[in-house]
């Protein structure tokens, strides 16, 4: 027995060697619940990797929520790490999309990952699983659970996913929003979820119009048979969702346009048939697929939102293949150029979740999407070298973006795009200005209102080119939403599903002028046959206001003429015939309403149209209204505040009023008078608008009036108060409390934006505590923010030095119990201990008996069952 205790101890001495080297490998995911709203970033990061070491993230739908990577579960994503490696640099510009390792600590990878990075998959509410795995072997995998949860909105949509009668269990279930008009299938899901396993789903929305689908593996769904559903505000919808069991499959694999042999794994395929049947499926570990679909005619691979993880670029098109074709091979080609740049609005706040689109223009091969992330910032990877022939554009998609703002767009769009060569980043800094007017309109054609058509506006505010676009409804009209400014608005004439040449047929009409808009109003159109022409315009008083009921007439002057009143826009039109037309108002129906008569226009028509425009002048008419309060001087929290508003021109009396969409700082009213008064209770600087309108109705506002709310007494800056953060120790509980001074207490403590964690087994509590058990050895550095309750911020980067040296264990109470050796050994907790046996103490080759690790405990009684003589050495090893 005092050799065994003697060899034990021999032993222990032996294994302190291994202390150092044996650290497993942890992987974290910070946050690791997230609702599908959230608009942030979710950070990975791997420690105690060997330096440069390569790693493999994939992640899957765990559609039965049993905590275990079924063969049923969607390979959702994946993608590869390496130590000190960034994702994607082109142009000295790192492609932010593609994840790469952002810290500079070796051994370590910090990967950051834009929840909402326009692939709609990873936005599901469900379970997910997050296996982080070793190409080389060099640990086991780690399994890390994420959740997406369901934003709490009022309203939601519930029932069950069957086929044919029969219960579908996890199926995911998706939002898509309504029928587009031109467009023949659904756009971009707005929500989506997973059944459970007895096929019931609920999910929740805000207030709108959708149309609900489920997808399953082998299973088809019908997009013209889905309901269109209204969800009122907190209202309850419940409906079943149909799928149709597939009887015959699409396989292949999506590649490496340059490699073939490079699969590209958890991308998203679609497929979709003529006749509205949809299918999916998603690529595995080798990009290899299989859809299951019924008999007939499908287009299979045109998305583009599981590739931009990998840096590669879409096509416009998909493939169209018969039900039951395999080995499609899909090659897609590496991003070889970018734009990168930023959204943000005209006071130089970041925009997110902006929809930046860009496509190749003459040939229409390729297409790309990204995102602005929460700083504003997108990055969209193209093809580079594909020549002047084949110029890029990249503008705003305002199908996928937020509708309340209008996007600049670059110059060259005008122009047919640009070219971008090989390695090239080209920066396009996007402006968002919010959209606070409309234009309004009709399309018809003979007196037929024209469905489906598109209408586009241009204006440049502030040199800033912005665009909008829109369709008719089923009755011709259309609405634009605008900000103020001259805007040119046009109809769609050629090319696209929405264009007249698909509705009216090229040569059966006459591509109408564009009309200029000022601010909001109304322009219609009138679009005429091939061999007709068309005289129209509007009647205006000076200040732009429509004047009803004017009769104007058209005079050839060999004896046809016609006669019509203006609409209540001021708007007429006649068609008339090829030649000279002179076009004149009724000067006594003038004079009788105060204005002066005007002259006649006289133009020529020759199968095309004409806009003449009248703006008429009265003998006493004021000067135009001007809002004269461009500033408002700064108001105090808790003390009363009034200042009255200044306008000039129009007609008096003058009626004030913010819109029901501005709000003024809490506390302070606008009243009739224009006098803005009241006793704030918040401080910090407030944006609204003010509308003046005059006893004449002619309306003024203006837009973004600031006002600052000072603190009373003013506070001084929020500021950290620590200097420096004590180290710790491996395996010894650690806590440290971060202080702060000034602004507003109770102060909120988080992470900065873009910060590394603290180190592994440290979290940092809204409180400002940092606590836990130091689980790696380093020094670690991090950036902490401290917010006040009134949001003011500050930040400060700390660094925590953590020793590795690992307690050596003890052994004790050595004996032999029952033909078995048995010891006792204590350590630490949370540490793996490895005992080893060999029965020559010269031996190389020891044998595991046991490997254990509690997170609470530190005392282990170890026994050896196999004991059969009466010398045996033992040793034990700190880590596995």
């Amino acid at each position: 027995m005092k050799t065994l205790i003697q060899h034990l101890f021999i032993a222990l001495a032996l294994a302190a060697g291994f202390a150092q080297i044996a650290s497993a490998v942890t992987f974290n995911i910070t946050p690791s619940t997230v609702s599908n709203t959230y608009n942030g970033t979710i950070m990975l990061q791997v420690s105690n990797l060997t330096s440069g070491d390569t790693v493999v993230v994939q992640k899957f739908l765990d559609l039965n929520t049993n905590g275990i990577v079924d063969a049923g579960d969607y390979l959702v994503q994946q993608f590869n790490l390496t130590d000190g490696q960034a994702g994607m640099v082109i142009g000295g510009v790192t492609n932010l999309n593609v994840p790469g390792d952002n810290d500079t600590t070796a051994t370590q990878i910090t990967a950051t990952l834009n929840f909402q990075n326009g692939d709609f998959v990873q936005n599901i509410a469900g379970q997910y699983l997050v296996v982080l795995s070793s190409p080389a072997g060099h640990f086991s995998p780690i399994t890390n659970s994420f959740t997406v949860t369901q934003f709490a909105f009022a309203q939601k949509f519930t029932g069950n996913v069957v086929s044919n009668s029969t219960p579908v269990p996890n199926a995911v279930v998706l939002l898509f929003p309504p029928p587009r008009s031109g467009n023949h299938g659904p756009g971009t899901p707005v929500a989506g979820t997973v059944a459970n396993n007895s096929g019931a789903y609920i999910i929740q929305a805000p207030p709108g119009t959708y149309v609900p689908m489920a997808f399953g593996y082998n299973y088809v769904a019908d997009y013209s048979a889905a309901p269109i559903l209204t969800l009122g505000s907190g209202a309850t919808i419940n409906t079943n969702l149909s799928l149709i069991p597939a009887t015959q499959s699409i396989s292949g694999q999506i590649v490496d346009a340059s490699n073939f042999g490079i699969g590209l794994p958890g991308v998203f395929e679609p497929a979709a048939s003529q006749t509205g049947l949809i299918a999916i499926g998603f690529t595995d570990t080798n990009g290899d697929f299989s859809i299951g679909v019924s008999p007939g005619t499908w287009n299979v691979g045109n998305n583009d939102g599981g590739l931009i993880v990998h840096g590669y670029v879409a096509y416009q098109n998909g493939t169209n293949v018969s039900a039951g074709t395999t080995g499609i091979v899909g090659p897609y080609p590496k991003a070889t150029a970018m734009f990168y740049g930023s959204v943000k609005d005209n006071l130089g706040n970041p925009v997110t979740k902006v929809d930046i689109q860009s496509y190749d223009s003459n040939n229409n091969e390729y297409e790309q999407d990204g995102y602005s992330d929460t700083n504003g910032n997108y990055f969209v990877g193209v093809v580079g070298g594909l020549g002047n022939g084949d110029p890029w554009q990249v503008s705003v998609s305002s199908e996928n973006s937020p509708a309340n703002y209008l996007y600049s767009q670059p110059a060259f769009d005008q122009n047919g795009g640009t070219n971008l060569a090989l390695g090239q980043a080209l920066q396009i800094n996007f402006t968002a200005v919010l959209a606070t007017s409309q234009i309004t309109g009709n399309v018809q054609s003979s007196g037929t209102n024209i469905a489906g058509v598109g209408v586009a506006a241009f204006a440049t505010i502030n040199s800033f080119t912005y665009n909008v676009n829109a369709s008719t409804d089923a009755n011709g009209n259309y609405t634009l939403n605008v900000a103020n400014g001259v805007w040119s608005v046009g109809l769609n004439c050629n090319g696209g599903n929405d264009s007249l040449d698909n509705i009216l047929g090229p040569g059966n009409y006459q591509c109408p002028n564009s009309q200029n808009v000022t601010n909001s109003g109304t322009a219609n159109f009138n679009v005429l046959p091939a061999n007709a022409g068309q005289i129209f315009g509007y009647v205006r008083n000076p200040g732009s206001q429509p004047v009803t009921n004017v009769i104007v007439y058209v005079n050839n002057g060999v004896g046809n003429n016609s006669s019509t009143n203006t609409d209540g826009s001021g708007y007429y039109s006649f068609v008339v015939g090829n030649g000279n037309w002179g076009v004149s108002l009724d000067c006594g129906q003038l004079n009788s309403l105060g204005y002066l008569c005007v002259g006649t226009n006289f133009t020529s028509v020759s199968g095309n149209s004409i806009q003449v425009d009248f703006t008429l002048q009265s003998t006493n008419l004021p000067p135009p209204m001007l809002i004269n309060t461009a500033a408002l001087p700064n108001g105090t929290n808790g003390i009363f505040y009034g200042q009255t508003l200044q306008v000039s021109g129009g007609t008096p009396p003058y009626h004030w009023s913010i819109p029901n969409y501005s709000v003024p700082p809490l506390g302070l009213g606008l009243a009739n008078n224009g006098v803005l008064s009241g006793t704030p209770v918040m401080n910090g600087k407030f944006y609204f608008d003010v509308v003046v309108t005059d006893a004449a109705s002619n309306t003024v506002e203006e837009d973004g009036l600031a006002l600052t709310i000072l603190n009373n007494p003013p506070l001084p800056p929020v500021a950290i108060t620590n200097v420096s953060l004590p180290g710790g120790t491996v395996g010894v509980p650690y806590g440290t409390q971060l202080g702060a001074t000034g602004g507003q207490p109770p102060y909120n403590w988080s992470l900065a934006l873009g910060s590394a964690n603290p180190p592994p087994g440290l979290t940092l509590s809204s409180g400002g505590l940092i606590s836990g058990t130091p689980t790696s050895g380093g020094t670690y550095y991090f950036q902490v923010q401290a917010a006040d309750a009134y949001s003011t911020t500050t930040n400060k980067v700390f660094s925590i030095a953590v020793t590795a040296v690992v307690p050596r264990p003890t052994i004790s109470s050595p004996a032999r119990l029952g033909g078995q050796f048995q010891m006792l050994l204590n350590g630490v907790s949370n540490q793996n201990y490895t005992l080893q046996m060999s029965t020559n103490l010269s031996a190389t080759n020891w044998m595991t008996l046991y490997i254990t690790n509690n997170p609470a405990a530190n005392s282990f009684l170890l026994a050896d069952p196999g004991a059969t003589n009466k010398q045996r050495f033992y040793r034990v090893l700190v880590g596995p």
